[in-house]
């Protein structure tokens, strides 16, 4: 009861945030480390929860993990294609490896796919470490300068100096938006 009391104040200390962020911040990057080192640790948790066999346990950090990504969602977006979407890929990577833990332990240790837990776990590190830099206001901040660097010496100025498209509102064809006279090509 005390493990599941503990499991509950820490799930609800991390999914607190009710909007998504929308970038980095110092806000964004402190719910992301509490996030990444709460699933860290919940994966951890599991490898002893299975060897103690209690189903019952099992079960309720099956439900914990998967309440860990329904946070990740709320907080950082439910696809890679979102700013800090990184973190939310990585707290489903820790559910599929978790998943892969269970099936293994159910078929007495054996994978249903070979490598499938080790390429679960490969995906979470590599998720985690880019959520992480995602959200943090100073890495973000690094690899964006990169990026308008890169753009001016490609396009002349700056993120207006890209191609956008638009639906022309009489025609409805998709047409490109003039862009400013001082952009190249």
């Amino acid at each position: 009861m005390k493990t599941f009391l503990s499991v509950l104040v820490l799930a609800m200390a991390v999914t607190a945030h009710a909007e998504p962020f929308k970038g980095a911040s110092p806000e964004s990057f402190e719910h992301a480390t509490k996030q990444m080192s709460a699933l860290s640790k919940a994966m951890s948790d599991g490898a002893a929860i299975l060897k103690g066999g209690d189903l019952t346990a099992v079960g309720a950090h099956s439900q914990y993990i998967s309440s860990m990504v329904d946070s990740a969602k709320k907080q950082f977006g439910n696809t890679a294609f979102e700013p800090l979407g990184s973190c939310f890929v990585a707290s489903n990577a820790s559910r599929t490896w978790w998943s892969a833990q269970v099936a293994a332990a159910h078929h007495g240790g054996v994978e249903k796919k070979t490598g499938a837990i080790k390429g679960a776990l490969d995906e979470f590190h590599e998720k985690r470490d880019d959520c992480l830099r995602s959200a943090n206001p100073e890495s973000s901040a690094k690899v964006n300068a990169g990026r308008d660097t890169d753009l001016k010496e490609k396009t002349g100025g700056d993120r207006e100096c890209l191609t956008v498209f638009t639906v022309d509102p009489e025609t409805k064809e998709v047409v490109e938006k003039p862009k400013p006279s001082h952009c190249m090509g």
